[in-house]
C-alpha cells in the first residue's frame, strides 16, 4: 500500500501520530519529501517521547526513512537527532536517500535567520532552519547534493563550499545588508558532512525496488496545505516547498506507481505556529508540549476552523485536483478528547457523529478518530 500523509491546515496537525499508526504494523518505508530538519512531528509511548525532525515518524516501530530528491536533509544536524533517539529506543535507524537531494547548509541557515530578523514586524513566518534559502540557492549553479558529498574528496568538497561562501553567500549578504557571513572552517565543515553521509545514509539508484521491498510505502508530509508554495494568496506566509499531494503522486508516477490513499490531518481546532493572519479564539486554552514559544515562530496560536465544508473539501479538492486517478481520501482527526467529540468552527460545535456524515457525503472515504496521543489507540470510520 502506498500512503500519503498531509497536513490540512498550517502544520501541527499531528502528522507524527498518523505515520506511527500507519506503521504500526507490517515492514514499512517512510518518504521524507518535502521541506527539511525544520519539521517536528511527535510520537508518543506510555513510557518516552520523540520530536522527529528528518527521521521517520515510524521510527518506534521499526519503519525505514527515504529521503525523496525533493527533501533538503541538514548532515549537520543528522548525527544529533540519531543519538538522541538512540537515548529512546533500541530501534535501529536506517536512512536510504536519492543522490539528488539537495543538502541545507549552515550558510542557508544563518541566511535564513538573518534575514527574518530583518523583517522585524512584517515576518514571513520562517522556521530559521535554512529551507527557503537552500531551496533558493539549489535551483541555480551553487545546489550541492548527496551525491556530490559522495563522491568528492574532503580538500575538493571543501573547495566546493567555498565556492559558494565566497560568491553565492557574499553577495546574498550584500544585497540584503545582514553583515558578514559565517566564518566556516570550510575542510573540518566538509569533513563533518561526509562523515554524516557515510555513517548514516545508504544513497539510492533504484527507488522502484526500494519502495516494492515493502509492505507500505507511507510519504511523510511536512506542514500543510495552507502553507504550499503555490497558495499565491497567501503570499508571503508560505513555504517554498509542495505541502500537498503533488511530490507523492509524482515521485510515485516516475515509477510508474500509483498511491492508495491520501490521509489529510487535522486536529479538531486550528493552530498556527508563525507570521499570516490568523483569528485567535481566547477561549481556547489548550497546551502543546512541541510547539513552545521561540524567537522564529513566536506562540502557538488557536482558533476555529472556517466552515467545516470548506476544511473537508480542501482535503478533496486537493486529492481530486492533484492526482489524475482515484484514491482514497480519508482524513486523520486528532485532539478529539479536547474537544469533547466535537470540531470546532465557525459553524459551532460540531459534534462527530455530524462530522462523520458531512465528511462522507462530500467524499471522504475513511476517518481516522484520535481521542489520545498514542497510535495504538487510533479508531476508524469507513463511508
Amino acid at each position: 500500500m502506498y500512503y500519503a500523509v498531509i497536513g490540512n491546515n498550517y502544520g501541527d496537525e499531528g502528522k507524527g501520530l498518523a505515520v506511527d499508526h500507519l506503521t504500526l504494523s507490517g515492514h514499512n518505508l517512510v518518504v521524507r519529501h518535502n521541506g527539511g530538519a525544520q519539521a517536528a512531528h511527535t510520537v508518543d509511548r506510555e513510557d518516552k517521547r520523540f520530536v522527529f525532525h528528518e527521521l521517520s515518524s515510524g521510527s518506534f516501530n521499526g519503519a525505514d526513512t527515504y529521503w525523496a530528491s525533493t527533501f533538503l536533509p541538514d548532515l549537520y544536524k543528522l548525527e544529533e537527532e540519531i543519538n538522541e533517539f538512540a537515548k529512546v529506543s533500541s530501534d535501529k535507524v536506517r536512512i536510504y536517500a536519492s543522490p539528488d537531494c539537495a543538502v541545507t547548509l549552515l550558510y542557508d541557515v544563518y541566511l535564513n535567520q538573518k534575514r527574518e530578523e530583518s523583517r522585524g514586524a512584517d515576518k514571513h513566518g520562517s522556521c530559521g532552519m535554512g529551507i527557503w534559502e537552500a531551496t533558493k540557492r539549489s535551483a541555480g549553479d551553487y545546489k550541492l547534493t548527496l551525491g556530490d558529498i559522495a563522491s568528492l574528496s574532503i580538500d575538493d568538497l571543501a573547495k566546493k563550499i567555498k565556492l559558494i561562501e565566497a560568491e553565492y553567500v557574499a553577495l546574498k549578504t550584500a544585497k540584503f545588508g545582514i553583515g558578514e557571513s559565517l566564518d566556516l572552517d570550510t575542510v573540518k565543515y566538509a569533513s563533518i558532512l561526509k562523515e554524516a553521509l557515510e555513517n548514516n545514509v545508504t544513497l539510492v539508484s533504484d527507488e522502484k525496488s526500494l519502495f516494492e521491498s515493502y509492505d507500505n510505502v507511507i510519504f511523510e508530509g511536512g506542514q500543510g496545505l495552507l502553507l504550499d508554495t503555490a497558495r499565491e494568496d497567501l503570499w508571503p506566509h508560505t513555504t517554498c516547498s509542495r505541502t500537498n499531494i503533488t511530490n507523492p503522486v509524482s515521485i510515485l508516477g516516475a515509477l510508474d506507481l500509483k498511491l492508495d490513499e491520501a490521509v489529510y490531518v487535522t486536529r479538531t481546532y486550528l493552530t498556527r505556529h508563525g507570521a499570516g493572519p490568523f483569528e485567535e479564539d481566547p477561549d481556547l486554552l489548550f497546551s502543546d508540549e512541541t510547539n513552545k514559544p521561540n524567537p522564529w515562530q513566536g506562540s502557538m496560536r488557536l482558533g476555529r476552523h472556517g466552515a467545516v465544508s470548506d476544511l473537508i473539501l480542501r482535503a478533496v479538492n486537493d486529492c481530486r485536483d492533484n492526482c489524475p486517478y482515484e484514491v482514497r481520501t480519508s482524513m486523520f482527526l486528532t485532539h478529539l478528547n479536547e474537544t469533547s467529540d466535537k470540531l470546532l468552527s465557525s459553524d459551532g460545535n460540531i459534534a462527530l457523529s455530524d462530522l462523520e456524515r458531512m465528511a462522507f457525503d462530500k467524499g471522504i472515504g475513511k476517518l481516522y478518530l484520535s481521542r489520545d496521543k498514542y497510535a495504538l489507540n487510533v479508531r476508524t470510520a469507513v463511508k
